[in-house]
């Protein structure tokens, strides 16, 4: 796999941590591959909301960013109720994932992107 992903239980979601580097060629890709195992490991825990921390570098390209979105809310099911995705590594990945959140809600994700983990919890936890 491109990436390093690691998971871990936490109070009341899964954790997970994505890093690794981009590569334009490769991202859609790479990331379905992420997200695969993400799914994989929410079914195993029994899992239905997912806190995501974005580690990654380098370049962001668009069209693959629209094509994650549009696969990741079938990849996830409708197991997964609430994600949350905190991206770190500047604005440029922030506004690029933050794309991918309008494609991926409008697939029917119930997900946020943020930019600060504490945000993101609060988020992911309320009722």
């Amino acid at each position: 796999m491109a990436f390093t992903v690691t998971f871990e239980n936490a109070d009341g979601y899964l954790r997970f941590e994505v890093s690794g580097v981009r590569v334009s060629r490769t991202l859609a890709r790479d990331m379905l591959d992420v997200w695969k195992r993400v799914a994989a490991e929410c079914r195993a825990r029994s899992a239905a909301r997912v806190l995501g921390i974005n580690r990654l570098t380098g370049p962001v390209p668009t069209l693959e960013v629209f094509h994650i979105g549009q696969e990741v809310p079938g990849i996830l099911g409708p197991d997964v109720r609430r994600l949350a995705f905190v991206v770190l590594g500047g604005e440029e990945a922030l506004s690029a994932n933050r794309f991918f959140e309008d494609v991926a809600v409008n697939r029917g994700l119930a997900g946020r992107v943020f930019g600060e983990e504490a945000e993101a919890i609060a988020w992911l936890t309320a009722p």
